[in-house]
């Protein structure tokens, strides 16, 4: 925008404070939109960050958000612990199931192993 030509010292006054009103006018309303602006913005903290995890009806923020993701990891932990404990009980179980099978084959065995010596001595004491 051009300055106008002024025909006296008055009309350049008048029409200088006028542009200087309408810049602060626009420089308030300017303001004004930048603390309405700050206001939305949320305060240092957990609220800063917002995440919708998936299968999640709302956002969490970031405390939320890592509480979830330790409890998960905690459940994870303890059911891994539990299958540690069932594999040490299965474990044991095959080896009582082994030791008893051993047992049963080698009491056979005793048997049949009895049962030629005592051929061989009814033979011998012939």
């Amino acid at each position: 925008m051009e300055t106008p030509q002024f025909n006296s010292d008055e009309e350049f006054f008048a029409w200088t404070f006028q542009k200087i009103s309408e810049a602060i006018t626009n420089l308030t309303k300017r303001i004004e939109q930048v603390e309405e602006g700050m206001q939305k913005i949320p305060p240092p903290g957990p609220d800063m960050v917002k995440y919708k995890p998936p299968g999640n009806p709302t956002y969490l923020n970031l405390k939320e958000l890592l509480d979830l993701i330790f409890k998960i990891m905690h459940e994870h932990e303890v059911r891994f612990d539990d299958k540690d404990d069932i594999r040490d009980k299965i474990h044991g179980e095959l080896q009582t199931r082994l030791n008893l099978e051993v047992r049963e084959q080698l009491s056979d065995k005793m048997e049949a192993i009895e049962e030629r010596l005592n051929r061989i001595e009814d033979k011998i004491i012939e």
